[in-house]
């Protein structure tokens, strides 16, 4: 049986569609001009939802490239980023 290797995720090409960065353009340029806490925190609590969902989604297909290609990624590469405030 062969040993199966780490293989980072930066070795499949992920970058964002162009679709994603008009998104994200969009996204960004509500919350800059938004002038209600109240709207900017309905905001985020959005974009962490969609952002879990997409890291489940993200998940369940590394274990499907683990499984039908026998390739792992380093869990490191798919651990959520630590939560900083800008000061």
């Amino acid at each position: 049986m062969s040993e199966t290797g780490y293989v980072p995720l930066a070795k499949f090409e992920l970058e964002p569609t162009l679709d994603d960065q008009f998104w994200l353009e969009k996204v960004k340029r509500s919350i800059q001009e938004c002038t209600s806490i109240k709207d900017v925190k309905e905001m985020a609590t959005l974009l962490a939802k969609i952002a879990t969902q997409r890291q489940g989604v993200i998940r369940g297909l590394v274990k499907d490239i683990h499984v039908f290609n026998n390739v792992v990624i380093n869990p490191d590469d798919l651990a959520n980023p630590q939560v900083t405030t800008e000061d």
